[in-house]
């Protein structure tokens, strides 16, 4: 997916200018690893300093700049799809796992994203057809991000160079 992302120049540029998924950050706010030793591959960056990361070649974990850091999607197509579908999921991850205050919060901050972004539900469009995706939605975008941050995160414990561990998103 990142690949086809990167060849694609209107896909790249919606998704680092509208959605905040951009490709071109590529230097996390610290040195980071995985407490298992796994590998980690820099994906994106997002304007607030945060960093998507490949986990061994599957899940994608977000670590803030904040030192908060959970698996946010399955792999890079659903990290594209979260994105994309939940352009203000970082309001949502606190409610996690209930998915009906996890729909709350998403539709307050999306009305809000909305009214700065009138054309947000045609780029989220334009997005998913540039890059052949089906769209997904919202319910079960909400559903798996909140398994990813409740059962799939524990597993990908990130550690900054000093060994100290980031705390849950």
């Amino acid at each position: 997916m990142l690949d086809r992302i990167r060849d694609n120049a209107r896909a790249t540029a919606l998704l680092a200018n509208v959605f905040d998924f951009d490709l071109t950050r590529q230097d996390p706010v610290e040195r980071v690893h995985l407490a298992s030793g796994g590998k980690l591959q820099v994906a994106a960056g997002d304007a607030a300093g945060g960093t998507f990361f490949v986990c061994d070649g599957g899940p994608v974990l977000y670590a803030s700049s904040e030192g908060t850091a959970g698996i946010v999607a399955e792999d890079s197509t659903a990290a594209v799809r979260l994105v994309t579908g939940l352009p203000t999921w970082q309001d949502v991850v606190a409610c996690a796992p209930d998915v009906d205050a996890m729909r709350a919060a998403f539709e307050a901050s999306y009305a809000e994203l909305r009214e700065e972004e009138p054309e947000l539900d045609r780029l989220r469009a334009e997005v998913a057809a540039e890059l052949e995706l089906d769209e997904v939605p919202v319910e079960e975008l909400l559903a798996s991000l909140s398994v990813c941050l409740t059962e799939l995160s524990p597993g990908f414990v990130l550690l900054n160079e000093d060994g100290d561990e980031y705390e849950p998103l």
